[in-house]
């Protein structure tokens, strides 16, 4: 097949995916644009900056987005671009859905896997060619060169990556992926690769990780950013993984922006299509993420303490409010904190954390001066009713690390933290607070409370 062109193919792909569906023009019905524009139907793909989310397909689900070109939307979104000599698969995302991926593509091509390319490492974007593999594909693999430190330094703490990734996402049968994909061609700052007569370009970043590939190919107006550019704040801090790169990041979507692409395609959500909407969509995460990268450094410059910053910092009122930049997954205080990391040292500035006493220990003595751990719990109980969640956890953590051992603990310990994941909007702090909820429901059941 034949990939479309980047001049106008938004419509024109839309057009045809439109008659096709339809089985062409029929008397007494509209057809091509109007058509989708009267009866829209579920699509990966977006035509402007303020989709309809109701019309988002259910994962994971697959798209013919324009001729020749899929998406699979699983875990993340992977995608396959037939040329000439055979597919070009971009991620081939997590091994729990291999094959899911390998029965979507082989659903919609027969041909042979030539090009792997890669736009980072984490497992949902990297650990999912292995029902390929088994199959004897041996294609060519290409990431830039960090990617092989990242995969060595997952192998080396796997059970860390695991327990944390368990923790993040509240599932205690999480298995943290062991087939990561080899790459078989890295490269340091920039590469140019064909494949059947379509050329890519690999540029060198630092964004969410350290070993971002953006693949840009000119020819089509296709650019692949991976989870450099979703539809949500940007993954620039999380609380218990590696730095992040918000700094840098801020150019990367700049330089982004200037390419004029005709298709986004992200890491997660939905694709992009047309220049303009691209462009705008680019432009505002980066500035978005500028305005907090500079209020951090400002604060840093004046002497301001961690604490001050932390609370101090806010997002930009007019972008936060924007339809594509969701605050549905990462939190824009967890950009911060990544900020303080990234220029500053782990000290807060508060003597006593500098060589602390060790938490059970402080813990005690806070309920001791309070005259008793049912204090704790009934303070606890009552900020939170009162809707004072966040004090509500911070003693009902003294009392968890003074009296873990205790049902009325745990049981508080449960209830308030069911409380702060329902009033949580965002997702990841929500999945913190859920794992919270069962840890202290597998505490009361060890205890025997029931």
């Amino acid at each position: 097949m034949v990939m479309v062109e980047a001049e106008g193919s938004c419509a024109e792909a839309i057009l045809r995916h439109m008659q096709v569906s339809s089985g062409g023009d029929a008397p007494g019905r509209t057809t091509g644009m109007e058509d989708q524009m009267l009866n829209p139907e579920p699509s990966w793909v977006a035509r402007d900056l303020n989709p309809d989310w109701s019309l988002v397909p259910s994962r994971p689900s697959s798209e013919e987005i324009a001729p020749g070109f899929l998406v699979f939307a699983g875990g993340s979104n992977n995608y396959a671009i037939e040329t000439d000599e055979g597919l070009l698969i971009v991620d081939p995302g997590h091994e729990r859905l291999a094959d899911a991926f390998h029965e979507a593509v082989r659903a919609w091509s027969t041909a042979p896997v030539h090009t792997v390319a890669l736009t980072h490492g984490h497992m949902d974007h990297a650990s999912g060619f292995g029902r390929f593999a088994a199959e004897g594909e041996r294609p060519i693999v290409i990431a830039q060169e960090n990617y092989t430190g990242r995969i060595a330094r997952y192998r080396q703490t796997y059970g860390f990556n695991q327990h944390i990734n368990r923790r993040q996402f509240a599932s205690p049968d999480f298995t943290f992926p062991t087939d990561f994909i080899e790459p078989t061609l890295t490269y340091a700052d920039e590469l140019v690769h064909s494949v059947g007569g379509l050329e890519l370009q690999f540029r060198a970043v630092r964004g969410e990780t350290d070993d971002y590939s953006v693949i840009w190919i000119p020819s089509r107006g296709i650019l692949f950013v991976g989870d450099n550019a979703t539809w949500k704040v940007p993954n620039a801090g999380n609380p218990l993984k590696v730095q992040r790169f918000p700094v840098e990041w801020v150019g990367v979507l700049e330089s982004m922006a200037e390419l004029d692409a005709e298709w986004l395609c992200p890491g997660h959500d939905l694709v992009l299509c047309g220049k303009e909407p691209v462009r705008s969509f680019l432009t505002a995460h980066a500035q978005y993420l500028r305005s907090l990268v500079d209020q951090v450094r400002d604060r840093m410059n004046e002497g301001q303490t961690y604490d001050e910053i932390l609370h101090g910092v806010k997002p930009d009122p007019e972008l936060a409010e924007l339809p594509f930049i969701r605050a549905v997954y990462n939190h824009p205080e967890f950009v911060v904190r990544d900020l303080l990391r990234y220029w500053g040292g782990w000290w807060d500035g508060v003597g006593g954390n500098l060589l602390p006493a060790p938490l059970s220990v402080q813990a005690t003595e806070i309920v001791r001066l309070a005259g008793g751990i049912d204090v704790i719990i009934n303070r606890a109980r009552g900020l939170a009713d009162q809707g004072e969640l966040k004090l509500a956890c911070h003693l009902i953590d003294w009392a968890t690390a003074a009296g873990r051992e205790s049902l009325a603990v745990q049981q508080a310990r449960r209830d308030i933290y069911s409380a702060r994941m329902e009033a949580e909007t965002i997702g990841m702090p929500k999945g913190f607070f859920r794992s919270e909820v069962a840890e202290a429901e597998d505490s009361i059941a060890q205890i025997g409370g029931g």
